[in-house]
Protein backbone atom coordinates (compact mmCIF):
# COMPACT_ATOMS: atom_id res chain seq x y z
CA UNK A 1 0.00 0.00 0.00
CA UNK A 2 1.38 3.05 -1.04
CA UNK A 3 1.94 6.46 1.07
CA UNK A 4 -0.59 8.17 -0.98
CA UNK A 5 -3.34 5.61 -0.26
CA UNK A 6 -2.48 5.69 3.45
CA UNK A 7 -3.14 8.96 3.54
CA UNK A 8 -6.47 8.91 1.68
CA UNK A 9 -7.19 6.51 4.07
CA UNK A 10 -6.24 7.86 7.13
CA UNK A 11 -7.95 11.49 6.09
CA UNK A 12 -11.33 9.26 5.19
CA UNK A 13 -10.93 7.92 8.71
CA UNK A 14 -10.58 11.27 10.83
CA UNK A 15 -13.82 11.99 8.25
CA UNK A 16 -15.62 8.86 9.82
CA UNK A 17 -14.89 9.91 13.55
CA UNK A 18 -15.66 13.57 12.93
CA UNK A 19 -19.12 12.06 11.81
CA UNK A 20 -19.58 9.98 15.04
CA UNK A 21 -18.16 13.16 17.29
CA UNK A 22 -21.39 14.84 15.58
CA UNK A 23 -23.67 11.63 16.50
CA UNK A 24 -21.92 11.93 20.29
CA UNK A 25 -23.03 15.73 20.49
CA UNK A 26 -26.25 14.57 19.20
CA UNK A 27 -26.67 12.39 21.97
CA UNK A 28 -26.24 15.37 24.58
CA UNK A 29 -29.24 16.68 23.08
CA UNK A 30 -31.43 17.01 26.46
CA UNK A 31 -28.63 17.01 28.64
CA UNK A 32 -28.74 19.89 30.89
CA UNK A 33 -26.33 23.09 30.76
CA UNK A 34 -24.28 21.22 33.30
CA UNK A 35 -23.35 19.24 29.85
CA UNK A 36 -21.84 22.33 28.38
CA UNK A 37 -18.07 21.27 28.74
CA UNK A 38 -17.98 17.96 27.58
CA UNK A 39 -19.96 19.16 24.79
CA UNK A 40 -17.16 22.07 23.99
CA UNK A 41 -14.88 19.07 24.22
CA UNK A 42 -16.35 16.77 22.06
CA UNK A 43 -16.29 20.16 19.39
CA UNK A 44 -12.83 20.69 19.92
CA UNK A 45 -12.38 16.65 19.19
CA UNK A 46 -14.50 17.56 16.05
CA UNK A 47 -12.22 20.63 14.72
CA UNK A 48 -9.04 18.99 15.51
CA UNK A 49 -9.85 15.95 13.62
CA UNK A 50 -11.14 18.26 10.82
CA UNK A 51 -7.92 19.98 10.55
CA UNK A 52 -6.13 16.52 10.74
CA UNK A 53 -8.34 15.28 8.17
CA UNK A 54 -7.56 18.59 5.85
CA UNK A 55 -3.24 17.74 6.73
CA UNK A 56 -3.25 14.13 5.68
CA UNK A 57 -5.69 14.92 2.65
CA UNK A 58 -3.33 17.69 1.09
CA UNK A 59 -0.25 15.49 2.22
CA UNK A 60 -1.67 12.57 0.25
CA UNK A 61 -2.27 15.73 -3.22
CA UNK A 62 -5.51 13.54 -4.00
CA UNK A 63 -9.15 13.81 -2.97
CA UNK A 64 -9.95 11.01 -1.01
CA UNK A 65 -13.01 9.12 -1.34
CA UNK A 66 -15.24 10.97 1.62
CA UNK A 67 -13.85 14.29 0.50
CA UNK A 68 -17.02 14.83 -0.83
CA UNK A 69 -18.44 14.96 2.93
CA UNK A 70 -15.65 16.78 4.69
CA UNK A 71 -18.09 20.18 4.18
CA UNK A 72 -21.47 18.82 5.18
CA UNK A 73 -19.73 16.77 8.14
CA UNK A 74 -17.97 20.20 9.14
CA UNK A 75 -21.66 21.42 8.75
CA UNK A 76 -23.42 18.89 10.68
CA UNK A 77 -20.37 19.46 13.56
CA UNK A 78 -21.62 22.85 13.97
CA UNK A 79 -25.82 22.06 14.05
CA UNK A 80 -25.55 19.75 16.18
CA UNK A 81 -23.96 21.95 18.41
CA UNK A 82 -26.90 24.41 18.23
CA UNK A 83 -29.29 21.29 18.71
CA UNK A 84 -27.80 20.59 21.69
CA UNK A 85 -28.02 24.09 23.24
CA UNK A 86 -31.89 24.23 22.39
CA UNK A 87 -31.77 20.76 24.23
CA UNK A 88 -30.19 22.05 27.08
CA UNK A 89 -32.55 25.13 27.06
CA UNK A 90 -30.03 27.94 26.79
CA UNK A 91 -31.63 28.71 23.05
CA UNK A 92 -35.12 29.21 22.60
CA UNK A 93 -36.47 26.78 20.71
CA UNK A 94 -38.28 29.09 18.12
CA UNK A 95 -35.08 31.21 17.78
CA UNK A 96 -33.22 28.13 16.30
CA UNK A 97 -36.26 26.68 14.41
CA UNK A 98 -36.33 30.28 13.33
CA UNK A 99 -32.60 30.05 12.12
CA UNK A 100 -32.54 26.71 10.88
CA UNK A 101 -35.79 26.99 8.56
CA UNK A 102 -34.30 30.69 7.19
CA UNK A 103 -31.12 29.11 6.22
CA UNK A 104 -32.47 26.30 4.84
CA UNK A 105 -35.13 28.29 2.69
CA UNK A 106 -32.29 30.82 1.53
CA UNK A 107 -29.89 28.10 0.49
CA UNK A 108 -32.49 26.60 -1.63
CA UNK A 109 -32.65 30.02 -3.49
CA UNK A 110 -28.88 30.62 -3.17
CA UNK A 111 -27.04 27.26 -3.22
CA UNK A 112 -23.60 28.75 -2.40
CA UNK A 113 -21.39 27.01 0.11
CA UNK A 114 -20.57 30.30 0.82
CA UNK A 115 -23.91 31.24 1.96
CA UNK A 116 -23.75 27.93 3.88
CA UNK A 117 -20.62 29.14 5.57
CA UNK A 118 -22.17 31.91 6.89
CA UNK A 119 -25.31 30.57 7.69
CA UNK A 120 -23.82 28.50 10.09
CA UNK A 121 -21.31 31.05 11.71
CA UNK A 122 -23.94 31.52 15.17
CA UNK A 123 -23.98 27.64 15.09
CA UNK A 124 -20.34 27.02 15.05
CA UNK A 125 -19.53 29.54 17.85
CA UNK A 126 -22.71 29.37 20.13
CA UNK A 127 -21.05 26.78 22.19
CA UNK A 128 -18.35 28.38 22.83
CA UNK A 129 -20.32 31.46 23.63
CA UNK A 130 -22.28 29.98 26.09
CA UNK A 131 -18.90 28.27 27.57
CA UNK A 132 -17.80 31.86 28.51
CA UNK A 133 -20.34 31.70 31.09
CA UNK A 134 -21.21 28.42 31.98
CA UNK A 135 -18.32 26.67 31.64
CA UNK A 136 -15.23 28.70 31.75
CA UNK A 137 -12.44 26.11 31.48
CA UNK A 138 -13.76 24.30 28.56
CA UNK A 139 -13.74 27.79 26.75
CA UNK A 140 -10.68 28.74 27.58
CA UNK A 141 -9.64 25.30 26.48
CA UNK A 142 -11.27 26.54 23.27
CA UNK A 143 -9.35 29.62 23.23
CA UNK A 144 -5.99 27.96 23.91
CA UNK A 145 -7.31 25.23 20.75
CA UNK A 146 -7.51 28.25 18.53
CA UNK A 147 -4.26 30.25 19.23
CA UNK A 148 -2.80 26.73 18.62
CA UNK A 149 -4.57 25.78 15.34
CA UNK A 150 -3.93 29.27 13.74
CA UNK A 151 -0.07 28.94 14.54
CA UNK A 152 -0.07 25.09 13.21
CA UNK A 153 -2.86 25.66 10.44
CA UNK A 154 -3.47 29.16 9.82
CA UNK A 155 -2.46 29.43 6.25
CA UNK A 156 -5.39 27.07 5.94
CA UNK A 157 -7.66 29.62 7.66
CA UNK A 158 -6.49 32.12 5.53
CA UNK A 159 -7.38 30.05 2.53
CA UNK A 160 -10.84 29.34 3.65
CA UNK A 161 -11.92 32.40 4.32
CA UNK A 162 -10.42 33.84 0.56
CA UNK A 163 -12.68 30.50 -0.48
CA UNK A 164 -15.25 31.97 0.94
CA UNK A 165 -14.91 35.66 0.14
CA UNK A 166 -14.08 34.55 -3.60
CA UNK A 167 -17.28 32.48 -3.31
CA UNK A 168 -19.47 35.50 -2.10
CA UNK A 169 -18.13 37.34 -4.92
CA UNK A 170 -16.05 39.62 -2.59
CA UNK A 171 -12.75 38.64 -4.07
CA UNK A 172 -13.59 38.39 -7.85
CA UNK A 173 -9.89 39.68 -8.46
CA UNK A 174 -8.43 36.30 -6.86
CA UNK A 175 -10.76 34.26 -8.57
CA UNK A 176 -9.44 35.96 -12.11
CA UNK A 177 -5.83 35.46 -10.74
CA UNK A 178 -6.19 31.74 -9.87
CA UNK A 179 -6.83 31.04 -12.96
CA UNK A 180 -4.37 29.63 -15.67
Amino acid sequence: MGTTRILRLLADLATLARGGVVALVLLRVGDGPEALAGVVRLLLLGWTLDVLDGVLARASRRPSPLAAWDYPVDAGLAWAGLAYLVGAGLVPEGFAWSWAVGSLVLLLRYPKKSLAMLLQVPATFAPFYYAHKLAPEAFWEAVIWAFLMLLLDGRRFLGVVVEFMVDAGLLASARRESRP
